[in-house]
């Protein structure tokens, strides 16, 4: 039996239903691949940390998370090291989100301490070159780093060092592809791999718990919506939504993807009773007619499904402080949507004339129903199988 160590972000109190798809979605190629795989699940501080969100409780999630602050000598162990997912290599990351909450946690003095802690956790600072040849990197992204990041004396040598040392790295975007082809000295090889959530075909997470909530859908389907968690919602966006309601004969309901109070911009919009289970939010996906969203993993999820997405993002400003989490950036869920063709159905919030609005909605439903956005699910779908091959056959030999 292989082991194999694999290194995911914190998802505290599994607030984040998204990430929970990618920590799902390496179980589910661990199943794929058979039955000689033993999987070792790490991360920073894990979920139960805090309070489990009342979606998550009593789920039998296949992983238990181990702490990498106190184990990650113990990595030396293990047949293979598997960074899974999310911004984990990024300059950005670990002076921002990651910093913060160790320091919030109480897992560092401060925030040089923080800083040498994931130096050694996620940069693999104190580790040999014979441990980083068994290492691979899926779906993470380095999509915001910059000339200044890599002039930082102590990350601009031990990223290299990981990027160009580690056995194979897959970055979720082609942006990321292309900057780490040019580190590694490799444009012949293919690094842009799918999200780690679209590695979870339609129907492998169906042995999560469901309830009542997702089992039936009005007749003739409804649109699912769930906005104002990453962008500030536009005067004009809930009058364009119910305008796709019309347009599709169909009704808006909220999808409470995250666990938090309903903006009220969105309050006249439909709520099931009952309080679904991650289960129910996945598993009610494919049976949407669309899916209205500004939140990343939402709309990767639903596109995985086959379900259209209307993914709504704000022009980008310029961070000032490190206060600007940059995991928070719009810039990701558009630079997806581009790289797969699918920016017809990227809305901006930038205001547009009513008439702009009205030829917008018009093209989102023609290409709904003309079989547009069907083709833009396939070109994902193709996608992210072809890098699950990729993943699978170096994972393979790398334990063979």
């Amino acid at each position: 039996m292989a082991r194999v160590a694999v290194i995911t972000a914190p998802n505290i109190g599994y607030r984040n239903t998204g990430m929970l798809t990618v920590d799902l979605a390496f179980e589910t190629m661990r199943r794929r691949m058979g039955g000689g795989i033993e999987a070792d699940w790490y991360t920073l501080h894990a979920p139960e940390t805090v309070a489990l969100r009342p979606g998550a409780r009593g789920t039998a999630f296949p992983f238990r998370f181990r702490s990498l602050i106190d184990e990650v000598d113990g990595l030396r162990e293990h047949d293979a090291v598997v960074f899974w997912g999310d911004f984990l290599h990024a300059r950005h990351y670990l002076a921002q989100d990651a910093t913060n909450r160790l320091l919030d946690f109480g897992f560092a003095a401060d925030r040089a301490a923080a800083r040498a802690l994931l130096n050694r956790t996620l940069l693999l600072a104190d580790q040999p070159d014979e441990l980083l040849s068994r290492t691979v990197s899926y779906g993470g992204t380095i999509l915001h780093n910059t000339q200044s990041d890599y002039d930082d004396k102590e990350y601009g040598p031990l990223f290299t060092r990981l990027m160009t040392r580690s056995r194979r790295v897959w970055v979720r975007d082609p942006l990321s592809a292309a900057k780490l082809a040019q580190l590694r000295g490799d444009r012949a090889t293919d690094h842009f791999g799918s999200d780690a959530a679209l590695l979870n075909r339609p129907g492998d997470l169906g042995h999560l718990p469901v309830t009542p909530w997702s089992r039936d859908l009005p007749e003739g389907g409804a649109i699912g919506v769930f906005l104002g968690a990453r962008t500030k919602i536009p005067d004009w966006l809930p009058g364009f939504c119910q305008g796709l309601a019309e347009r599709f004969d169909a009704p808006l309901e909220w999808v409470p993807w995250f666990d938090r109070d309903v903006p009220p911009q969105a309050e006249h919009i439909a709520r099931r009773p009952g309080d679904p289970t991650v289960g129910d939010l996945i598993g009610v996906l494919p049976r949407y007619r669309l899916v209205i969203t500004d939140t990343y993993h939402l709309a990767v999820n639903a596109w995985g499904a086959g379900t259209p997405v209307v993914c709504v993002g704000a022009p980008e400003p310029v961070p000032t402080t490190d206060d600007d989490y940059l995991t928070l950036s719009d810039v990701k869920k558009h630079v997806f949507h581009m790289a797969y063709d699918a920016a017809d159905f990227y809305l901006t919030t930038v205001p547009d004339s009513p008439e702009g609005h009205e030829r917008r909605a018009d093209r989102i439903v023609r290409l709904v129903e003309g079989g547009g956005a069907a083709a833009v699910a396939a070109r994902i779908r193709e996608h992210a199988d072809h890098s699950a091959r990729s993943f699978t056959e170096t994972l393979t030999a790398l334990l063979s």
